[in-house]
């Protein structure tokens, strides 16, 4: 059956619509599919956040004269009383619903003001004292009393003024030690995710720092969990209710050392409630779970679908991020989750990745506008050994990659009319170290400063 597309207004759009195409390209939207049924309010109010008109596919779904007008039309039509009680009824729905109200996005707030390679280096030494503060940090909790908090405070400070300046350095470091055997490493990766999504929104510095201190802290009542109920996956109903009781332990434990703020403990306490009210420890749902806390349980289930030590079966970003979408205006708020995508991107660096060339390669520094174009490290092939050598491409630069692929004997560049990622790769499904890929990356960069100041050395010698 051909497909009959109408062009629609973003205001006209009902339940029961199928969009087939957007007023902009599917990749700067959140939607995974490119076409999908309108089945939600919720589906209508991201496609307008995006969209000013669609085409919707009357051979799919409905058509714009069968369609009933969903709930609280008329929002951006009418006259200014309608549109004000449309505003009030919809405020008192959120407010009988629980519904909390739409997070306020303030783009632009920060800029990456320091290169990748330039906060490499920084990131890596704050982490090492990072990790090494948490680990006592946990002793120290266990015992009731901390006596090294503000230390933390002061590294967790240090964490986000990185992020901050450069947010793929820490990425990119934390990717690196993913591998690790640490009880930390998935408390660090989930701060990371909810730091990087607050800098994407503009939220204030103290809000992010506190953020971060509480997804650091969020797993600490795991101490007082029996381990062999910590490490099983399919645990039976009695096994599951003594494991959910490790945020309140966790709660109980950060008071008794009575420095850790209440606002932090709050993230700890509420990082496990869902939207619909199926979260523990207490069942919340909506307004009700504070903000900071819907945004670490959002970083903390990302987290753990997408990484090799907390999921069983791990799965490809782009795969991850669909998993998480699915789970919109039910485990978590929509415009959140909405965010949190565009905050991370298809593919966050160290990301392995396939080229429509054939080579294989691991992202490694995004361009914060040209999210699909990040600059990648292609692996050599040629050898056998993909962590003997690489070719760093920009994918925004188009020629210049094409030319170093040419030139480095990745054939594939020849043929290919654009060279770009044509899919993302599971994370345990190629022999890729990419601690030994970071290190040659470094090496490279030592190199090409050296090179430089030589350069400069033997420019001022011919000018004296």
């Amino acid at each position: 059956m051909a497909i009959k597309q109408v062009k629609v207004s973003v205001n006209d759009l009902t339940i029961g619509m199928y969009v087939s195409q957007l007023d902009c390209a599917w990749t700067h939207t959140p939607f995974l599919l490119q076409g999908f049924q309108i089945r939600t309010t919720e589906d209508i109010d991201t496609v307008r956040h995006y969209c000013d008109y669609v085409f919707i596919d009357t051979t799919k779904g409905k058509r714009p004269l069968d369609a009933q007008p969903p709930p609280v039309a008329g929002l951006s039509g009418g006259t200014p009383r309608n549109r004000q009680r449309s505003l009030q009824a919809l405020g008192q729905r959120r407010l009988e619903a629980n519904e909390p109200s739409p997070l306020v996005v303030r783009k632009g707030i920060y800029t990456t003001t320091v290169s990748l390679r330039a906060e490499m280096r920084h990131a890596q030494a704050l982490l090492r004292t990072l990790q090494a503060q948490l680990v006592q940090a946990a002793k120290q909790i266990a015992k009731g009393r901390l006596a090294d908090y503000d230390q933390l405070k002061h590294s967790v400070d240090g964490m986000v003024e990185s992020i901050l300046r450069c947010p793929d350095a820490f990425t990119w470091l934390i990717r690196l030690r993913q591998h690790d055997q640490n009880v930390h490493g998935h408390s660090l990766r989930s701060a990371l995710w909810a730091v990087q999504f607050a800098r994407f929104v503009g939220m204030d510095k103290r809000e992010i720092a506190t953020l971060c201190m509480g997804t650091l802290l969020k797993d600490i009542g795991k101490i007082r969990v029996p381990a062999q109920i910590l490490r099983k996956r399919n645990r039976a109903p009695e096994e599951e209710a003594e494991y959910q009781k490790f945020v309140m332990h966790g709660v109980d434990m950060l008071r008794q050392t009575r420095d850790v703020e209440p606002r932090v403990i709050s993230v700890v306490r509420y990082h496990c409630e869902r939207m619909k009210g199926s979260g523990f420890p207490e069942g919340l749902m909506g307004s009700k779970i504070p903000l900071l806390a819907r945004i670490a349980g959002i970083a903390t289930v990302f987290d753990a679908i997408s990484n090799p030590l907390e999921a069983e079966q791990p799965v490809a970003p782009s795969k991850a991020v669909s998993l998480l979408y699915d789970m919109r205006a039910t485990e978590f708020q929509e415009d959140l989750v909405v965010q949190f995508i565009q905050s991370i991107g298809l593919y966050p660096a160290g990301t392995l990745v396939e080229l429509t060339t054939g080579d294989i390669g691991i992202v490694v520094e995004q361009h914060p506008k040209s999210r699909l174009t990040p600059q990648v490290a292609v692996l050599d092939q040629n050898g056998g050994d993909l962590n003997r050598n690489f070719l760093l491409i920009d994918l925004k630069e188009q020629d210049a990659a094409r030319e170093l692929l040419v030139a480095g004997g990745r054939d594939g560049g020849l043929g290919t009319e654009r060279i770009a990622i044509a899919r993302d790769l599971e994370p345990t499904g190629y022999d890729i170290d990419v601690k030994a890929i970071s290190t040659l990356f470094m090496q490279a960069e030592a190199e090409r400063k050296a090179s430089f100041f030589e350069q400069l050395r033997d420019r001022f010698r011919g000018n004296s």
